[in-house]
């Protein structure tokens, strides 16, 4: 018998609040012919007691353990046991709009895709969200057949996040998650993939719902393990020219970009660098290290991210204002 034609991978870890309306959002699809590989990361609270739930329940959702290793494990390990044509990512307290698998993969296979998109939204971690009950019509608004390029020099809407897209399993014969990066891991995987990728289809409409928690990784203060992720994905964006030797000036150019916006701008976003001295030496020592070894190189910014990058080395902090 041949295996199901998508894969959804889910990494759980301590997710009992959230995970039950998770997994029904799959289970509610319209698309029908799928499996989803639940990877329980060694949670300490009730999330096996609903993933074994939906399991006994449902042939189509598999559960598998591990001891606590990170998103990216979990990620990897699911990769590794999928068996369908298609991948798709879910976290473990996002909701899919019913439609999500049946858009996706109607506009993959009409276009012979190997990368279909959506469009997200966000709500409150306390909400209990849920799509309007209309159906939505499938849509192509970005053909691209140079997916990297029209992402990064074309600027058209082709986002980094692993959860809004559909993949062609072959993408990852040879391209896993980076598990140095356990909290921006999807990054620099969907800068490979636009790399290797010969064609991406967009449709603009929102087809999943992303939880915002307090407590996610993306919302904690800047950590120290945090900060060194920030340098290695620079790193990391840099020697992808080995492989990509044609697209070294755009590399560069895009870690210039995320080593600025990570280490100068969210960080004066959310600090004052007067009042918070440790985090920003911290920040200002890592970008030095980055570029001393080349990795990062200001004058791929523009003019006025050059001046504020200066001010930010140089503790120039009248020229330092916090955003609001």
């Amino acid at each position: 018998m041949s295996g199901p034609i998508i894969s959804v991978i889910i990494p759980v870890y301590n997710a009992e609040k959230y995970l039950s309306m998770t997994l029904q959002s799959v289970q509610q699809q319209t698309f029908k012919d799928f499996e989803v590989i639940c990877i329980d990361d060694g949670s300490s609270d009730g999330s096996m007691q609903i993933l074994k739930h939906f399991a006994a329940a449902d042939a189509r959702f598999k559960i598998h353990h591990q001891s606590n290793a990170g998103g990216s494990a979990s990620r990897n390990k699911g990769l590794g046991l999928a068996t369908g044509r298609y991948i798709a990512f879910l976290d473990n307290d996002d909701i899919y709009h019913p439609q999500y698998l049946e858009i996706l993969y109607h506009n993959i296979e009409t276009y012979n895709a190997d990368i279909s998109c959506c469009a997200y939204l966000r709500f409150e971690s306390e909400h209990q969200y849920q799509f309007a009950a209309e159906k939505v019509e499938a849509c192509a608004d970005i053909i691209s057949t140079q997916p990297f390029e029209d992402k990064f020099v074309h600027k058209k809407k082709i986002d980094t996040l692993m959860w809004t897209k559909l993949y062609r399993r072959e993408i990852f014969d040879d391209i896993r998650f980076d598990e140095k990066l356990p909290s921006i891991n999807d990054i620099l995987l969907n800068i490979e993939v636009l790399l290797k990728s010969r064609k991406a289809v967009v449709c603009r409409k929102p087809l999943i719902a992303y939880r915002i928690i307090p407590t996610s990784q993306t919302m904690k203060p800047l950590s120290e393990a945090r900060i060194q992720e920030y340098k290695d994905l620079c790193v990391a964006i840099c020697q992808l020219a080995r492989r990509y030797p044609q697209y070294e000036t755009l590399l560069r150019k895009i870690a210039a970009r995320y080593a600025y916006g990570m280490h100068v701008d969210e960080y004066l976003q959310r600090y004052n660098p007067l009042q918070d001295a440790p985090r920003y030496n911290l920040l200002r020592n890592n970008l030095a290290n980055l570029q001393q070894n080349g990795y990062y190189e200001p004058k791929r910014l523009s003019f006025g991210k050059q001046i504020i990058s200066w001010a930010f080395m140089h503790q120039k902090y009248f020229l330092l204002r916090r955003k609001k």
